[in-house]
């Protein structure tokens, strides 16, 4: 179906998943709409707010996505049974949802959307909206132990937030989404810790968290665990900060609020959200044996973050990093290796601090791509971003403009002749690029070779 038809069309059953996505993305008034009455409302009719599962909710600027791939992990070594629903995706709508870290087929989403919409009886919902409703349609399905819930936006008013965790986490808090959240990290970790309840756990791996997290748990009453107080990460080498999370120099231990000291080495995954998910598995009493736990930690991956792919040959790092706490981390990661990038592409959402974002890697990359993300309205433009590079005293022969990832990708393996990995960072649409473009040649590669 075209999209005018799909635009003027009542959904049905016929509708494929490509056409309700077309239609969600147009059917509310605003991308965003910040509040839990509306969605609440169908929940309820759905009759999905009280689940059977145990729910552990998941907020933080930063980490959240690896603090759920560190929980399906050590939740598949214990023999428990799990639905996770994050966000956004790369490739795949069906991404966002997963049961025992298995995607969820088109069919099955096809089915919630179409119940979810009968269940609106004229209720407006947005895109989020009716995908965090059919995650839950979906989990609630299926007879699962756990339900891993992401939170997209702040916490507080995130339609996540209409479900009542077991636990909640929050694995860090820095500055970004300040229109909508605020411009301090203490407006924002009040929005963060919204997703708080009195009679449930918190689990908090910020290493320093602002007093508005603080009061709002003691007002509630509720059980904390806190990094540096209940549990720690400490490098095992001395002349390493514990407060730099900086997993290019190995080793660390991990110091658990139940006594247990596990070796962590070579890991994918941060270690504030890696901390947390062994905090919420003593907490739920589901901790696989600790002689089991790194093998088990260091196994765990998540797409786009600190992603080694091979594009024709050539090794290239991918991550999503898109604010100033994230680039900070990656740039310490990167540090730590011996065959580090110098060449990067860029490609940054316009309302993002593009500024403070590349400052943590402007000493450690040489040449830069900045690139257009076409039929993005909220990125920036190429010239943007170059712009920002020259105020940041780059020479402007080390910066370079591509209409796309793809012609950025193209032209630096048509010129470069250095065995260095090349750094894709700035955007889960920046990645997403990179990742069709890896995926459409190798399809063209396959076809080759028959």
């Amino acid at each position: 179906m075209t999209d005018s038809l799909i635009l003027s069309a009542t959904p049905s059953v016929c509708f494929t998943l490509n056409d309700w996505l077309r239609w969600q993305e147009h059917h509310h008034p605003s991308e965003i709409d910040l509040g839990l009455e509306r969605v609440r409302q169908v929940a309820d009719r759905l009759a999905v707010l009280s689940p059977q599962a145990r729910v552990i909710t998941v907020a933080g600027t930063n980490g959240k996505g690896s603090c759920i791939a560190a929980l399906e992990a050590l939740l598949e070594a214990s023999g428990k049974r799990f639905g996770a629903y994050t966000s956004p995706h790369f490739l795949h709508y069906n991404e966002r949802i997963r049961l025992q870290g298995k995607m969820v087929d088109d069919d099955v989403l096809c089915d919630a959307f179409h119940r979810i919409y009968q269940a609106c009886e004229g209720t407006s919902l947005t895109y989020f909206e009716y995908g965090t409703l059919a995650a839950m349609l979906i989990l609630n399905d299926q007879p699962l132990d756990y339900w891993l819930l992401e939170i997209g936006l702040g916490g507080r008013l995130d339609a996540v937030n209409i479900v009542d965790p077991d636990v909640a986490v929050i694995t860090s808090i820095a500055l970004d989404h300040e229109s909508w959240l605020g411009n301090t990290r203490e407006a924002i970790g009040y929005e963060k810790a919204g997703i708080c309840r009195p009679a449930s756990p918190l689990i908090c791996a910020d290493n320093n968290p602002p007093h508005t997290v603080i009061d709002h748990v003691r007002s509630l009453g509720c059980s904390v665990k806190w990094w540096g107080r209940d549990f720690e990460c400490i490098p095992t080498t001395s002349f390493e900060s514990q407060d730099s999370y900086d997993l290019g120099r190995q080793p660390y231990t991990a110091h658990l609020s139940n006594g247990l000291r596990v070796p962590l080495n070579d890991l994918a995954l941060p270690l504030p959200s890696v901390m947390a998910a062994l905090e919420v598995c003593i907490q739920e009493n589901t901790l696989p044996p600790v002689e089991q736990l790194p093998a088990i930690l260091e196994s765990a991956v998540l797409m786009g973050r600190m992603q080694a792919i091979q594009v024709k040959g050539t090794s290239v790092i991918l991550d999503v990093a898109h604010n100033p706490a994230a680039t900070a981390l990656l740039a310490s990661r990167l540090k730590g290796q011996e065959n580090a990038p110098r060449t990067a592409v860029l490609g940054m959402m316009a309302d993002k601090d593009i500024h403070a974002t590349l400052l943590p890697l402007l000493g450690q990359i040489d040449q830069w791509f900045c690139v257009e993300l076409p039929d993005n309205a909220r990125a920036a433009s190429a010239e943007q971003l170059a712009a920002v590079l020259q105020q940041q005293k780059v020479p402007v022969e080390h910066i370079h403009t591509a209409n796309s990832v793809a012609c950025a990708i193209d032209t630096y393996l048509s010129l470069s002749n250095s065995d260095k990995p090349l750094l894709i960072f700035g955007s889960f649409f920046t990645v997403a690029d990179a990742l069709t473009y890896t995926q459409n040649n190798s399809v063209q590669n396959n076809s080759a070779q028959k």
